[in-house]
């Protein structure tokens, strides 16, 4: 066989758990780290499976324009008719919180009150509006970083007008209602092939910086720089739901992501004191928490590396076995 699998990435220690899946099962495959690097676009790209792992956080590891260089070599893909994994329709969700309240609203699934502002006087201004407690945060992250409450404008004039004061990287600041959940705690929605595959549950009772990459090493640890760079949450935090009660959110969720050609991802909701449930982040370049798998069945990046398998095999003409 001699097509391979192509990891499209900016962040080698996130790909170590797909590596070893990939491994595991015999899959060949080959790494494209797009922190830097060149193509000709007249070129023809090999053929295999492409599966883009692209961070909106990249800004943070020194690969500020990573993003931008992959949205090139996606339509270069595509253009050529190349398989490709999380598209270039995904990756522009995921670098885009703006753009992904709009599709997720578009599919009937709710999204917390939220204002997009250009600087810092309209971030100012736009507090007006919010009679409660609120947030703010980027509009392209990663991590839960620059995500901060604020229970009145007081604070946040403050905030903007010191030091501290953290800019997104594309320009653009959300202001955003605080959804008070009790208890304190949100839920991601994991999701590979466009299909369900189980439903975490995540303490946010210390903040919202919350990666489910973080390993048990963190936890004695806190400097270490295995994630520890990349990750801020220490300790564990992540519960798989067993026996998860599957909805009609998630329906929506998978029809949202099927129609814009995101194949493995990671949602994020949460509940507040009525019940009402708000969604407020889609990450197509999901981790996953190895001690929130230890006792489950499913292992996330195992399923991803099958289903990679899977698709280089149909492209291969090899028949697949269920």
């Amino acid at each position: 066989m001699k097509n391979k699998i192509y990891i499209i990435h900016e962040n080698d220690e996130w790909v170590e758990p797909l590596r070893k899946e990939l491994k595991n099962i015999n899959a060949p495959f080959e790494e494209w780290h797009l922190g830097k690097g060149s193509i000709d676009h007249l070129d023809k790209p090999p053929q295999g499976v492409f599966y883009n792992r692209m961070s909106a956080s990249s800004h943070t590891r020194g690969h500020r324009y990573a993003p931008e260089y992959t949205a090139i070599v996606l339509n270069w893909l595509e253009k050529n008719k190349r398989r490709v994994i999380n598209n270039s329709r995904a990756l522009s969700l995921e670098i885009s919180k703006s753009l992904q309240y709009t599709e997720l609203e578009k599919f009937g699934i709710k999204t917390p009150k939220t204002i997009y502002c250009s600087n810092k006087e309209s971030i100012l201004k736009s507090a007006n509006i919010f009679r409660k407690p609120f947030i703010t945060k980027h509009n392209r992250a990663g991590k839960g970083l620059g995500v901060k409450l604020f229970k009145n404008k007081k604070e946040l004039d403050s905030y903007v007008s010191s030091k501290n004061f953290e800019p997104s990287i594309d320009g653009i600041t959300l202001l955003q209602d605080y959804i008070d959940a009790k208890p304190k705690v949100i839920n991601r929605v994991e999701f590979v092939n466009s299909k369900f595959l189980y439903t975490v549950e995540v303490d946010a009772s210390e903040g919202f910086e919350l990666c489910p990459a973080c390993p048990e090493d963190q936890i004695e640890e806190p400097n270490t720089q295995f994630f520890g760079e990349f990750c801020p949450t220490i300790g564990n935090k992540f519960r798989i739901i067993k026996n998860y009660e599957r909805t009609s959110l998630i329906d929506k969720y998978e029809k949202f992501i099927f129609e814009n050609g995101i194949e493995i991802a990671g949602i994020e909701y949460i509940k507040d004191k009525s019940g009402e449930i708000y969604t407020y982040d889609v990450n197509t370049n999901t981790n996953y928490n190895s001690i929130a798998e230890k006792d489950s069945k499913i292992k996330g990046m195992k399923s991803i590396a099958e289903f990679l398998k899977k698709e280089l095999l149909l492209l291969s003409n090899i028949k697949v076995v269920a």
